[in-house]
């Protein structure tokens, strides 16, 4: 069927095909959030460019259709912020996926995130969604305390678009039988199904593909700075290593540092040695 509504915000109308199956669970998870006093914590994962932000997006602002891209978080540190400010009852997703096959570091600051602010996401009854590229690279606290459903989602002949979804057992099982093949071997009946539109409006699409712009080209710049950090410190190391071997023959230093790839100026040794005496 067709889901329809007008952005409180943007006043844009938006509709978006949704099926039954995923009524059905998402009403569940407003029954959940506003008349059990409780927040729900939903998972996703499925390889580059398979839909899941879109499939999230979809989902969030059918349980809240206040969510917007301030909503839509890229950084740990977004995250934290979003649902410290969120208000009760409201989506707060966070897209590891965008910066996921280069920040995966980031993944375990989330597991975190999601136990330090469990109090506030319980009081304020959020439900947040978690896009990652791979659930079995996620905290297994998060994932076997926290998460009430997780999807994968996955393309099908080329076409994107398509879900399986597991309930809380049926999470558990896939996440400790399938952690050291990455494998979901569990079979589940909750398939089907979604379309590529983008759900908070098409106002919205082009700030949003900024917005994720950003944040690849800041992932960038810090695996930029990371690397040259460690070769730097790579280049102490093995400095340091050789004075102390060889004592303060720049030509000997010099040869040791070829045989490993690495060159000094004299001028760069003459700094470390004058650090380290």
């Amino acid at each position: 069927m067709t889901f329809q509504l007008t952005d409180p915000i943007t006043k844009e109308k938006i509709s978006y095909a949704i099926d039954k199956k995923m009524i059905s669970l998402l009403d569940s998870v407003k029954n959940y959030i506003s008349k059990r006093d409780k927040d729900y914590v939903m998972l996703m994962d499925g390889y580059e460019g398979s839909g899941k932000t879109t499939f999230a997006i979809q989902c969030g602002k059918y349980v809240d259709p206040t969510l917007n891209l301030d909503r839509v978080c890229m950084t740990p540190d977004e995250f934290k912020s979003a649902i410290r400010n969120a208000k009760k009852g409201q989506c707060v997703i966070y897209d590891e996926a965008v910066t996921g096959l280069t920040a995966g570091a980031s993944i375990t600051r989330v597991g975190r995130i999601l136990k330090s602010m469990m109090m506030q996401m319980r009081q304020k009854n959020l439900f947040v969604i978690v896009i990652l590229p791979v659930v079995f690279e996620f905290n297994k606290y998060a994932v076997l305390s926290r998460a009430r459903f997780f999807f994968h989602i996955y393309e099908s002949k080329g076409r994107m678009g398509f879900y399986v979804g597991f309930n809380k057992k049926y999470t558990r099982m896939t996440y400790l039988q399938g952690k050291k093949t990455h494998s979901y071997k569990i079979r589940s009946r909750f398939n089907g199904r979604f379309y590529g539109k983008f759900a908070l409006g098409d106002s919205q699409e082009s700030i949003y593909r900024k917005k994720k712009e950003d944040a690849l080209d800041a992932i960038g710049d810090e695996e930029e700075e990371s690397t040259v950090l460690k070769r730097t410190r790579n280049e102490m190391y093995f400095a340091i290593k050789w004075i102390n071997e060889l004592g303060q023959s720049y030509s000997a230093i010099q040869k040791k540092a070829k045989e490993e790839g690495l060159h000094f100026s004299n001028g760069r040794l003459s700094q470390i040695i004058g650090k380290n005496t």
